[in-house]
């Protein structure tokens, strides 16, 4: 098993997870009603270089050639040098509705990163390859590569109801720092957390 930088040639399995990390937001931002199925748009936007659903801010662990889980990352400036590539895909595909639910997720629900922090997202394991401690590994592999940059904390959003994500964050000591309460009856309450390196 290793885990190494993602590459386009892993976008259909990397993005069945980056989907299975947040379902519900996927859904609820790109809408099918205005544009393509979600997972057809994350494949695309993978492939690119510009995005924040690129391979480029992707890991991904293999295990016998098979893609088993993903871990994104940004930092304060990377997630900056996404925003109008990101813009620009969503309102393309799904128009003004996308890029106004995907505003409001970002301000409302999740933290931007901040100066001193590597911010982990899409975060996911393969529901074959779980109970192995893979996102664990993921987690330490990141805490010490972000040290290594010179990060001084790694920081997350989990929705309130995902406990066993909860669980294992509180584990690898991330500590709650904040409630975001759900502007919806769809979408979930996320918890932002850091960890001091």
């Amino acid at each position: 098993m290793t885990i190494q930088p993602a590459q386009s040639i892993h976008a259909h399995a990397a993005c069945e997870l980056i989907y299975q990390s947040g379902p519900v937001a996927f859904e609820y931002i790109f809408n099918r009603k205005h544009g393509p199925e979600v997972k057809v748009f994350l494949r695309h936007l993978f492939r690119t270089k510009k995005t924040m659903f690129s391979h480029q801010h992707h890991l991904v662990c293999i295990d016998k050639h098979n893609v088993v889980a993903t871990l994104g990352s940004f930092s304060k400036s990377s997630h900056k040098q996404t925003f109008f590539a990101n813009f620009y895909s969503i309102y393309m595909h799904y128009g003004l509705k996308g890029i106004l639910k995907g505003m409001k997720f970002e301000k409302q629900l999740v933290r931007p990163p901040k100066d001193d922090c590597l911010y982990l997202c899409h975060i996911a394991v393969a529901p074959d390859a779980q109970g192995r401690g893979i996102a664990s590994k993921l987690i330490s592999y990141m805490s010490v590569k972000a040290k290594e940059t010179g990060f001084s904390k790694l920081s997350l959003d989990v929705a309130q109801k995902n406990h066993q994500a909860l669980n294992l964050y509180l584990s690898h000591g991330f500590k709650i720092i904040s409630i975001q309460n759900s502007y919806n009856d769809i979408l979930d309450n996320h918890i932002y957390m850091e960890k001091i390196l």
